[in-house]
């Protein structure tokens, strides 16, 4: 039986389906959300929240480009969001620190970014003289070489994700918890709606923003190739100051919270839909962590937990239309859901309404071989 027809059927109620239902449901559309389960259950509360474009890219590509714009309306789209529900996300611009030991990169680490300066990002070199009195004394001294990204930032991912969900709700969109999707309704070539366990929805456009699940249709003519990585997290709390900043290397990143608290990530697991914490992964993320500032070896444990990124196979996101007419996507964001929400819930609400059109291509799921086809 359907249920109503919406201008717009958003698959997935995780930050990004939530942000584009807000965004669209200020663009007058009637949108509804069906979410599996509720709303950051999954990868989106699992995140440590990390907002650092800068630190993560070694070459200018549209990706690059993506990210860093998305970071950047970071701190209109949370005043928005305060001044709309009264909630703190927890939005700290606290810089990055990107560590390396002795080899190779101690000698070329900060001339690797200097590509960034040169469009006018903020870059700092940390020389090795340095070093000692970085994060007031706490880095470790096995650190050979350092760079600052001064704008990079982190929220609070379970926090901007029940905002964003108020947000959509205050702004009239429905977001339909425990309901499960179960395929696209293709008629004649065209997607109209989906089927789930609770009856059918008809829509106007349909987006797959369901994350590591997005590939729930199975069906032979919608081969979307989304899959689960896995990503385990350890918390830890830190006694005296916190850290003053985000600090990574290679094997670990840390996030500090004000409270004390410091989130530990993240492993890289292609181990299907399972979801469990290992000891190993634990013991591996707080020894890197230990060489990086070795009084966490003192921090209490907290908790652990595993969380499942939507994985493509050439890690970046699939945004924007389809060769299936009324089928979008907004997944596949991998490790920056958080960071690309604002951005995908602008480009995608765009495409969906004929708002400011830009070239998705690069994104687009007919990059990959065996693209959709007609039903």
């Amino acid at each position: 039986m359907t249920i109503r027809r919406d201008d717009t059927v958003i698959v997935g109620g995780g930050l990004i389906g939530c942000a584009l239902a807000a965004e669209l449901a200020a663009r007058g559309q009637r949108v509804t959300v069906l979410e599996r389960g509720e709303p950051g259950d999954e990868a989106s509360g699992a995140a440590a929240g990390m907002l650092t474009p800068q630190a993560d890219a070694r070459e200018r590509n549209p990706f690059f480009d993506l990210a860093l714009e998305s970071r950047n309306l970071y701190p209109g789209w949370i005043q928005a969001l305060r001044e709309e529900t009264g909630m703190d996300v927890g939005y700290r611009r606290a810089g990055l620190l990107r560590c390396v030991f002795a080899g190779p990169e101690e000698e070329t680490l900060f001339s690797s970014y200097l590509w960034q300066r040169n469009l006018g990002l903020p870059v700092e070199d940390r020389p090795r003289t340095a070093l000692a009195a970085l994060l007031n004394g706490r880095l470790s001294r096995q650190v050979r070489a350092a760079v600052f990204f001064p704008d990079e930032a982190s929220v609070d991912p379970r926090a901007l994700v029940r905002a964003a969900w108020l947000s959509a709700r205050r702004r009239g969109a429905r977001v339909l918890t425990g309901t499960c999707v179960q395929q696209f309704r293709i008629v004649n070539g065209v997607c109209r709606g989906v089927d789930t366990d609770a009856g059918s929805f008809e829509g106007g456009a349909v987006v797959d923003a369901a994350g590591a699940w997005a590939a729930f249709d199975q069906s032979p003519a919608l081969p979307i190739p989304v899959h689960p990585v896995r990503g385990q997290m350890v918390q830890l709390h830190l006694d005296g100051d916190p850290l003053e900043s985000l600090v990574c290397s290679d094997e670990v990143y840390l996030v500090p919270r004000p409270d004390g608290t410091v989130l530990l990530g993240s492993t890289i697991e292609l181990v299907g839909f399972r979801k469990a914490v290992t000891a190993e992964a634990v013991e591996r993320l707080i020894g890197a962590a230990v060489g990086l500032v070795p009084e966490l070896k003192a921090a209490r444990f907290v908790s652990a937990w595993s969380g499942l990124r939507p994985g493509t196979p050439d890690g970046l996101p699939i945004l924007g239309d389809s060769p299936v007419p009324g089928l979008f996507f907004a997944t596949g964001h991998y490790r920056n859901g958080i960071l690309l929400a604002p951005i995908t819930a602008r480009v995608v609400a765009d495409a969906l309404t004929g708002g400011a059109r830009r070239d998705l291509s690069g994104f687009s799921v007919a990059r990959f071989s065996g693209s959709l086809s007609e039903a």
